[in-house]
């Protein structure tokens, strides 16, 4: 009577659900990579494309890389917990640094033009999503 307690299975479905939650986030960072080059005039750290670095990091760092740093446990599930812990911390400072500098363009580009900071409610929300997030990162 095997009971299935010893190793970890994996579900037969679960390497095609993260082929397709990769495909689909790299397509989205590719998409909004493609909006800004082609629609925003592409981007760059000085000057009015200064903005457009936020969209992108923000892309990169809070849905991709947060998606993948979630999805550690699961898809590395027979490896050794420390190499999991550790590819999981690294893929979330990561994003959490790529999420800071989307925030950073954001706040110095506002300066530069002389835009008020924290005007919209998309702002307040998005402040208050890196919050959590790294208050989140810190309890762990």
């Amino acid at each position: 009577m095997e009971s299935g307690a010893g190793a970890a299975s994996t579900p037969r479905a679960l390497p095609y659900f993260v082929a397709s939650s990769q495909l689909l986030g790299l397509t989205v960072v590719a998409m909004t990579g493609a909006w800004l080059g082609l629609y925003r005039g592409g981007i760059a750290w000085e000057g009015a494309l200064q903005f457009n670095v936020h969209p992108l990091c923000m892309v990169i760092g809070l849905v991709f890389l947060q998606g993948d740093a979630l999805l550690v446990y699961r898809v590395f599930r027979n490896e050794a917990k420390r190499t999991t812990k550790v590819l999981h911390g690294l893929l979330h400072v990561f994003a959490f640094v790529i999420a800071l500098v989307g925030l950073v363009a954001v706040f110095d580009y506002h300066k530069k033009e002389g835009y008020a900071d924290l005007y919209s409610l998309h702002s307040w929300c998005g402040i208050l999503v890196f919050a959590l997030y790294f208050v989140q990162g810190r309890l762990q």
